[in-house]
């Protein structure tokens, strides 16, 4: 009798994107385009994204919305973000656009005393 075996484990696939989570992410793109940070929608791996540019990924889940930060929380260690509000994540996303676009428009909208 022969067995086989799959190279790799059986995994479901990931969940479909609600459309809770397709508003909140539209909303977000006008709230950053307010600002003159371009932005646009995605989808991978079943989850919605907002992409501001290649370095700078955010992943709207049910729970809020989620980025890694330019900014490091110590020394090699990296910031993980979490805002719960449009309004709050396109603040502290215009924050992380500024420090990785230093010469784009949108650091002259930005306050830094308000990014640290």
């Amino acid at each position: 009798m022969n067995t086989y075996m799959l190279a790799y484990p059986m995994r479901r696939p990931p969940r479909a994107a609600t459309p809770e989570q397709e508003e909140t992410a539209r909303r977000l793109v006008a709230a950053l385009r307010t600002r003159d940070i371009p932005a646009d929608i995605g989808y991978e791996h079943g989850k919605v994204q907002v992409a501001l540019g290649p370095d700078l990924i955010v992943v709207v889940q049910d729970d809020g919305i989620w980025w890694h930060s330019p900014r490091l929380l110590r020394p090699g260690i990296p910031l993980y973000v979490h805002r719960g509000t449009v309004a709050g994540a396109a603040e502290a996303l215009a924050c992380d656009y500024a420090l990785l676009n230093p010469t784009s428009e949108a650091i002259a909208e930005v306050q830094h005393d308000a990014c640290v």
